[in-house]
């Protein structure tokens, strides 16, 4: 689940495995807890579930659905696309405009067993390695865009778990119990480093730790800083947990996308 630029893990699954593909028989039961754990949080109305081009399958996309999820997945430049007729219309990159604008297909079906309807967003943003195309369960419009680079926070969250952070690939951990229990302790970790950022920001004090006159510096380092700046100079440190749901007041423009958005989103 995002905040404020950051994924923090609600639900995860550790496996032995020789390759990155996942199936959905492992997939579905992580995203069963995140929709248990949810449906506990009546503040949260709308779920976006954001997810890379492992998820593109037929089986996975009505169980999302299922949910009550607004889901953008990005898929796969070969797969065909059909419309309501059953028409080809050929594979999902030929539809890719030559002039460099978003292009959006709705209520058209995909792969040979003509799954849909659904609906496209297809466009090459400028300076990107890869063209994305974005299969939806709603509507698309040029937004889209902007939601689905919310996905990229994930990747920020991979680097706070190892170099940037709490350096995970330095215990040589292999057992995936022991690996996933101390991933629980390191998502509790996040959460109240979250909080003494969001602290900081609230109250006025980040520049204590950043210095700069915009914050360069993602929540999660704040707090990193600002624990580690209380601890050298004995200072009471976690002394409330707050997480607030308004708008970020600072937000973080990074490389990737666009200021990160407060609202829930799933990423995988």
């Amino acid at each position: 689940m995002t905040y404020r630029g950051r994924a923090i893990p609600i639900a995860w699954k550790l496996l032995k495995h020789n390759s990155s593909a996942v199936g959905v028989k492992e997939i579905h039961p992580v995203l069963s807890s995140a929709y248990a754990f949810l449906c506990h949080l009546p503040e949260v109305e709308q779920v976006y579930f954001r997810a890379d081009r492992g998820f593109m399958d037929r089986q996975l996309m009505p169980i999302v659905s299922g949910y009550g999820w607004k889901w953008a997945i990005r898929g796969k430049g070969q797969v065909y696309v059909y419309d309501a007729q059953g028409v080809a219309l050929g594979q999902i990159r030929q539809h890719l405009s030559q002039h460099g604008e978003p292009v959006f297909l709705n209520d058209v079906y995909i792969t040979q067993q003509h799954y849909g309807p659904v609906h496209l967003a297809i466009w090459h943003p400028p300076g990107a390695r890869d063209p994305w195309f974005i299969v939806s369960n709603h509507p698309c419009s040029k937004d889209i865009f902007d939601g689905y680079a919310q996905r990229f926070q994930i990747e920020e969250g991979f680097l706070d778990l190892k170099s940037a952070g709490f350096d995970l690939e330095s215990t040589h951990l292999r057992d995936t119990t022991a690996l996933s229990g101390l991933i629980f302790l390191l998502a509790l970790c996040s959460i109240f480093l979250f909080s003494e950022g969001a602290s900081l920001v609230e109250e006025g004090e980040r520049q204590a730790v950043d210095p700069h006159h915009r914050r360069r510096l993602s929540y999660f380092q704040l707090g990193r800083r600002a624990i580690l700046s209380r601890l050298a100079r004995r200072k009471p440190l976690l002394m409330k947990l707050r997480i607030p749901s308004s708008p970020d007041p600072e937000p973080l423009k990074t490389s990737r996308g666009p200021p990160a958005s407060s609202a829930p989103r799933i990423l995988s």
